[in-house]
Order: structure tokens, then sequence, then C-alpha cells
């Protein structure tokens, strides 16, 4: 029975093989970032609180995040346009990229 696998075992890698060039040429190929749509839905997400938990404290941030889930605001409206707890400049600064992939935690 040895040949019988080992035949059915290349033939179900050859078939592996097919499917993901196939996948690869007509799914991934071609596909790009919406860098904007991306940024928005970042930024409209309610996780990213804990990015301000440093300069708000855990209370204020969990009060900050269930409003933003009881009234769907986001965070931006809540914390510099509505309780004016931080200015556009340090938000902006908390919320670069590079404050991001590598927080600063200053208070």
């Amino acid at each position: 029975m040895e040949p019988v696998i080992t035949f059915a075992l290349f033939a179900s890698i050859s078939t592996m093989e097919r499917a993901v060039d196939s996948l690869r040429e007509n799914c991934v190929l071609g596909i790009t970032a919406n860098a904007e749509r991306t940024r928005e839905m970042v930024l409209n997400s309610l996780g990213i609180v804990t990015v301000l938990k440093p300069s708000l404290g855990y209370k204020q941030c969990a009060e900050i995040a269930r409003e933003g889930y009881e009234t769907g605001k986001s965070l931006h409206d809540i914390v510099v346009k509505e309780r004016k707890l931080l200015t556009q400049e340090k938000w902006d600064e908390v919320f670069s990229f590079e404050n991001l992939i590598s927080p600063k935690f200053e208070q």
C-alpha cells in the first residue's frame, strides 16, 4: 500500500500547490490597503482608549469608553471637543504612528 499512499500524498500536494497559486493570482495580487479608511477605523475604535490611560487614568478612560459605546460618538469627539481633556496637538501626538508602534508613557 505504500506506493498508493505515496501517490495520493503527492497528488494532494500538487492540488494544494495549484490552489495556493490560484488564490494568489485571483485574490491576493493587486490588493491594496485603503490607508484613510483604515486610519478612520482605528481612531473610531473604543479599544484605543487604552493609549490614553497613562495620561487620563483608568477611571476616566473607562467612563469615556462607556460614553462612546452608549452614544456612538468617537473618542476624539468626547476627549478633545466635548470634555477638552486633551488639546488637538496632544491628541495628534498621542495617536501619531510613531507613538502607536512605540508608546511613550508620559503624563
